[in-house]
């Protein structure tokens, strides 16, 4: 291969550009805008952010009649060491972080890529001494690959999400993120606890405590992943890792510390503040109505919700099945109508616009004693921030300033 274009720049197609200079690869990256004009290469190398229906350049490479990649395509077919890949509506982050934590702790130099850590396309440029790649996968990064073959895979669960970007709806959204199994054996496909029981599983969970092969193994806990939706994450994180370390390494008192000294990352269900016997909490990761629900189950009391953002053409309907839980819904952004009509008429709806101050502020004032006060807005984040995280981290700041 002697040049390659990569369509959209950001992090992962500067990582492409970058494995390309490594290998003496000629690389033009270009973007969509006017006057853009796809280059002449023998392989198109896509950005998970570029859209297909909407990017002029996403078109023209699928009418050149040459190779379309994703950029984890791409990577993996300049990483020679194992991948374990995980992916699913909700948890993927949890069990990529937790995956890579109980690898390290047992003493396997082990590195998070995909949608966290690094783009697989960088660690391939430069491995050092890696021994296996933990890659999350989203359904955009799926969406043109051929090669990707892990060593083992979990598919955690699926809800409604991303449902804009697919013209067949929910069906062509699961029949995309099937697709990390293509290349892995039957024994290594590892499907979430929400799916009926298959072959392959070894671990599941009853009453709070995680079943090896039929026996009692760790109890959850003693460990910080409350709640079911993080019992399936940490159920899954033990299945990948019985594929890679040895049985006797799983079952070690090593293994065990491990899982209990694991914390989560910031943004899922997270304490902020308690005050005047009123919980603060950023879900700002709860990005679908799916992750929005395992929040208010993990909630206390009556709920004041902040729901709102893009939301990427989902349903919003589940959230009605909850909606007895609501002290009120508070909804701004973007698509603030959407949800709102939806709940109308279930629990009290307050429309904000998009000053986020305001939408905190009435959020705390409408809360009593032994309410939980719930950022976990079902959407996306970029009509007003630039990322869940930079949403999130706001939210903290406004309870931390208005809450005295």
């Amino acid at each position: 291969m002697k040049s390659v274009a990569v369509i959209g720049g950001g992090v992962s197609g500067e990582a492409a550009a970058k494995l390309c200079g490594i290998h003496g690869i000629d690389c033009a990256v270009v973007s969509d805008g006017a006057g853009a004009v796809l280059p002449d290469a023998e392989l198109y190398v896509v950005s998970p952010g570029v859209p297909p229906a909407k990017s002029p350049l996403y078109q023209a490479a699928e009418r050149s009649g040459k190779e379309v990649v994703s950029e984890l395509e791409f990577g993996c077919r300049f990483w020679n060491k194992p991948i374990l890949a995980v992916t699913g509506t909700n948890g993927k982050t949890t069990t990529t972080e937790l995956t890579v934590h109980l690898l390290q702790q047992c003493g396997v130099n082990a590195a998070p890529a995909g949608n966290i850590g690094r783009p697989l396309s960088d660690l391939a440029a430069d491995p050092q001494d890696t021994e296996v790649a933990v890659v999350e996968v989203s359904s955009f990064q799926l969406e043109k690959v051929s090669a990707f073959a892990p060593l083992a895979a979990v598919i955690l669960n699926f809800a409604s999400d991303h449902l804009d970007r697919y013209p067949g709806g929910f069906a062509e959204y699961c029949a995309v993120k099937k697709r990390i199994f293509d290349h892995v054996a039957f024994e290594n496909r590892i499907y979430g606890l929400s799916f009926a029981d298959v072959a392959s599983r070894r671990v599941t969970v009853t009453n709070g405590m995680l079943i090896l092969d039929g026996e009692p193994f760790f109890d959850l806990k003693e460990s910080d992943l409350p709640g079911a939706h993080n019992a399936e994450n940490c159920a899954a994180a033990v299945e990948l890792c019985l594929r890679f370390l040895p049985e006797t390494v799983v079952r070690s008192a090593q293994f065990i510390a491990a899982l209990q000294s694991f914390k989560r990352g910031r943004h899922r269900i997270e304490t902020v503040k308690v005050h005047n016997d009123i919980t603060y909490i950023d879900d700002s990761k709860g990005t679908n109505p799916a992750a929005v629900l395992a929040a208010i189950d993990s909630c206390a009391g009556q709920i004041v919700i902040l729901l709102g953002g893009l939301g990427k053409g989902m349903d919003f309907s589940p959230l009605t099945t909850r909606a007895h839980r609501f002290r009120a819904a508070v909804v701004y952004g973007a698509d603030r109508e959407r949800i709102a009509a939806v709940l109308q008429g279930h629990c009290e709806v307050v429309r904000c616009g998009t000053d986020f101050r305001e939408v905190v502020a009435k959020s705390c004032a409408l809360a009593q004693r032994g309410d939980t006060v719930l950022l976990s807005p079902a959407c996306a984040s970029m009509d007003m921030f630039k990322n869940y995280a930079e949403r999130g981290d706001l939210f903290r700041s406004l309870v931390a300033e208005i809450v005295r």
